[in-house]
């Protein structure tokens, strides 16, 4: 770069000869000299230019008379005049440089100003922050408490000051937020120490509020607070205040892990202390008593342990068996403890108990939880020996477990006094409640993190399993337990009895743990779908009339058909007919669509009469109100129903499904007005083997869903087909239920024909359904696919279900329609045939051989004219 200043020496020599000339000058008299135009060496060229205007400038107003002292006036005059000549004459701008001077020099000027105007307008400390100190000292101690939701939503205001770097500046504007923070944490700290109970109550929960909000600005000063909060812990403060002390720690554990710095001043030092003051509040006083601490303390405990331990294993390794036996008595509890405890409890401290393998040394952590599983396996089967002892069992272990021989006499008992094994039980209601808790257990072992991959032993877990599900009844309504399974004659009827009551919850914990199995391997389970299927159907048939069965059922198959629905074969389809029959009631009979069954009079005459004089409200009948109250479900129970008929359509192969069964679920989505069980019947129209398609339902998808746009596009975007011919393609469901008779007379007549019957028992009281249902829902269309043939108006009526179940009928049947005509389409159908319930229905109520046989005669006759 050429130097554009050659003579920069000397005028620094002309800066610092003016310089000492000022300051030797007269007092009275002074000329300011702008320190920041004096080095001309570190500007630019332009700016070279204006800045040796303005020193000459200076130089002319130094060189006035009288502005050096007269000693030496005269000899240094003469050189600064030199100077300030050499200085004119090479520098001195011509008339275009000097307006381009003066323009750029007033672009500085104002941006000078605008500097200094937006110093003096720094914002000043949020008002949030200022109404927070003066709350906090000027406040009650005692009304903190009742302040602290409004204290809180100050400091969360105040996040952006709280978390800004908070370094004292001399003449910074930031110096009074820094100052109003310090104020905010000593009043914070002195609250904290204090004596007065509300407010280190307060304190606490203030603390908790700027450490989340400031960060690390707020972490790195928050060693005071953490010793007060242990010192809280570990004193006699009350419980509520602990249990709130407790989370704060474990939160500033959490937020100080990814700075190493903090974990060693702060967490390494502390952490120790925290573990022993809360194991002092989770250990009981003595042997069997409950803990010193609340369960709501204990439980929150639980959860900081378990949020810590993956974090701070090295920390917690020395205290991993006292955990362990701490919490023992929480992890599946039974009615044999003195301790009712809640499942949240139980959660939380099987969590913390799974999680103690992380503290395991190297690379030992896969191999502590295979033990805890191993043990727990072993402990199941153990007390499956003593609660099942009542049953001659037919399960042979496959995994190693093999069942044992108990003492059918005294009463049945378990568990260890070992602190590393669960509590001891007595009596089989206990023992069954220690069966369901160590299934749930399984699965909590699942269902959380590992520290390293492990070995899941799902051999063994599913024959624990089978175990359990093997004892079920088949048929519920016409076996007793006595008659489904062999029973010990040593036991005593009451222990079976109870065992009986019991099996439906040790039913519903197995299908749980299977269910947890397939949201963990998702695609891993799809070669164990048929053993899953086999349990899930045994379990689902012996328990049906448990509403709690019925609902567990529905989430495994739901959990089910998504990996394995599409791939069905029409075998493993047919096994799930109760599953879609029981899940078509439960809807319909919540939405109201199903009547009571009025039950017949047992008693006499006479025992009538005399009650009837007895009560006069019986002249009321207030049967008949009765009788149109309907059955609600839980929202967990109608929820998986919903879910459930949406994956039946969807999920399912619906050439496998029968037209009875295609058509139930239809018009339960219909009646129920469920929405993605409508879409799904559009988007997957019944087909049979012939290809001829089942009458869709988008009239009634549209008239509910008007405004849907799902729904709108499935219209303009489902076209009728142009192909010559098609719409013959178009059957109702009696004529494809003809078809298939001689088919489901040889499922029914051989082998096991249990499912089939169990659906007609389930649509049974489904008869009445369709005239009470158009009025509610206000189903009929005047494009109505169901009302445009008068066989295709059967696919919706349950009585044809119902009608076809009798053998002797079925036979009938085929000789009073054999051989089947075919309908043609383009003919109008008769105004007689959109009503053949009642005769449906007068046929089944009447055996006698002799209407039978008039109506061959009758049909006979018909056909005879017709010809």
């Amino acid at each position: 770069m050429i130097p554009l200043f050659p003579q920069r020496r000397s005028l620094d020599k002309v800066k610092t000869a003016s310089l000492g000339a000022v300051c030797r000058g007269p007092a009275a008299d002074p000329v300011p000299v702008d320190p920041g135009h004096g080095n001309l060496t570190s500007l630019v060229a332009s700016d070279l230019l204006v800045e040796a205007a303005r020193w000459v400038c200076d130089l002319t107003l130094i060189l006035r008379p009288g502005a050096l002292n007269p000693p030496d006036s005269a000899a240094r005059y003469m050189q600064i005049k030199n100077t300030t000549h050499i200085i004119s004459s090479r520098f001195m701008p011509t008339d275009s440089t000097a307006a381009r001077i003066s323009t750029r020099e007033s672009r500085h000027q104002a941006i000078s100003h605008q500097n200094r105007r937006l110093s003096a307008m720094a914002p000043s400390p949020p008002a949030d922050l200022q109404v927070l100190c003066r709350k906090l000292t000027s406040i009650p101690q005692a009304q903190l408490p009742h302040a602290l939701p409004l204290l809180t939503r100050h400091i969360v205001r105040c996040k952006d000051t709280l978390a800004a770097p908070q370094e004292q500046k001399s003449k910074d504007d930031g110096s009074q937020s820094a100052q109003l923070v310090h104020k905010l944490r000593t009043s914070v700290t002195t609250l904290l120490k204090g004596r007065d109970r509300e407010a280190r109550f307060a304190a606490i929960g203030l603390v908790k509020a700027i450490i989340d909000v400031g960060g690390w600005e707020m972490l790195r000063v928050s060693e005071p607070w953490v010793a007060g909060l242990l010192s809280i812990v570990q004193k006699g403060d009350s419980f509520p205040t602990k249990d709130l002390a407790v989370a704060t720690l474990a939160r500033i554990y959490i937020l100080v892990q990814p700075y190493q710095t903090l974990v060693r001043e702060i967490a390494t030092r502390t952490i120790p202390t925290f573990i022993t003051a809360c194991l002092q509040l989770i250990k009981p006083r003595s042997t069997g008593q409950d803990p010193s601490a609340p369960l709501s303390v204990v439980g929150t405990i639980c959860d900081a342990f378990s949020a810590l331990i993956p974090i701070y294993a090295t920390t917690f390794r020395p205290f991993s068996s006292q955990i362990r036996s701490a919490v023992r008595g929480f992890l599946a509890p039974t009615l044999s403890d003195d301790l009712l405890i809640p499942l949240s409890l139980q959660r939380a401290a099987r969590k913390v108990v799974i999680s103690l393998h992380c503290v395991a040394a190297k690379s030992g952590g896969s191999e502590e939880w295979a033990k805890i599983v191993d043990s727990l396996l072993q402990e199941l089967h153990a007390t499956a020996d003593q609660v099942l002892r009542a049953v001659d069992e037919s399960w042979e272990g496959t995994s190693g477990y093999n069942r044992k021989r108990v003492n059918p006499d005294g009463e049945s008992s378990g568990g260890s006094n070992s602190g590393d094994q669960l509590p001891p039980w007595s009596g089989l209601s206990s023992g069954a409640e220690r069966l369901v808790g160590i299934f749930a257990y399984l699965s909590d072992c699942l269902r959380y993190p590992t520290k390293a991959p492990v070995v899941i032993p799902v051999g063994a877990l599913l024959d624990a399993v089978s175990r359990v599900c093997l004892i079920a009844r088949q048929s519920p309504k016409s076996q007793t337990w006595d008659q489904a399974v062999e029973t010990n004659a040593a036991i005593s009827r009451e222990e079976k009895a109870e065992l009986w009551a019991a099996i439906p919850d040790i039913h519903m914990s197995a299908l749980a743990l299977i269910s947890v199995m397939l949201q963990r391997f998702r695609q891993g389970m799809i070669p164990l779908v048929p053993e899953v299927l086999d349990h899930l159907v045994r379990v689902f048939k012996s328990g049906i009339s448990n509403p709690a069965v019925r609902m567990t059922g529905y989430r495994l198959l739901n959990n089910v058909l998504p990996l394995a629905g599409p791939t069905m074969s029409r075998a493993t389809v047919s096994v799930l007919e109760p599953l879609i029959a029981a899940c078509c009631r439960d809807l319909q009979e919540d939405a109201g669509f199903l009547k009571a069954i009025p039950k017949a009079a047992t008693t006499s005459k006479n025992d009538s009469k005399k009650s009837g004089l007895a009560n006069a409200d019986l002249f009321l009948q207030p049967q008949a109100s009765s009788v149109e109250t309907s059955v609600h479900l839980d929202a967990a129970h109608k929820g998986a129903a919903d879910d459930l008929l949406a994956a039946f359509l969807s999920s399912l192969p619906q050439h496998h499904l029968k037209p009875t069964l295609r058509g139930l679920l239809d018009k339960t989505a219909i009646l129920t007005q469920n929405r993605d069980a409508m879409l799904s019947s559009v988007l997957n129209p019944y087909k049979d083997q012939r290809g001829r398609m089942y009458p869709s339902i988008l009239p009634h998808l549209s008239q509910q869903y008007p405004q849907d746009q799902g729904v709108e596009i499935l219209r303009s975007n489902l076209r009728t087909s142009s192909v010559p011919g098609s719409i013959d393609l178009v059957a109702s469901v009696t004529e494809v239920e003809q078809e298939q008779q001689q088919d489901e007379e040889e499922e029914q007549m051989g082998g096991d024909g249990e499912p089939i019957n169990e659906e007609a028992r389930a649509t049974e009281s489904l008869q009445d359904m369709v005239k009470p249902a158009v009025p509610k829902v206000d189903l009929p269309i005047q494009s109505n696919p169901f009302e445009a043939k008068a066989t295709a108006s059967n696919g919706f009526n349950v009585a044809t279900v119902t009608r076809h179940d009798s053998v002797t009928k079925r036979k009938h049947e085929d000789a009073d329609t054999a051989p089947s005509k075919r309908q043609e389409v383009n003919k109008s159908a008769p105004a007689n045939l959109s009503e053949p319930v009642p005769a449906a229905e007068d046929d089944d109520n009447s055996d006698s051989d002799v209407s039978v046989h008039l109506n061959m005669e009758l049909d006979d006759d018909e056909e005879e004219e017709d010809e």
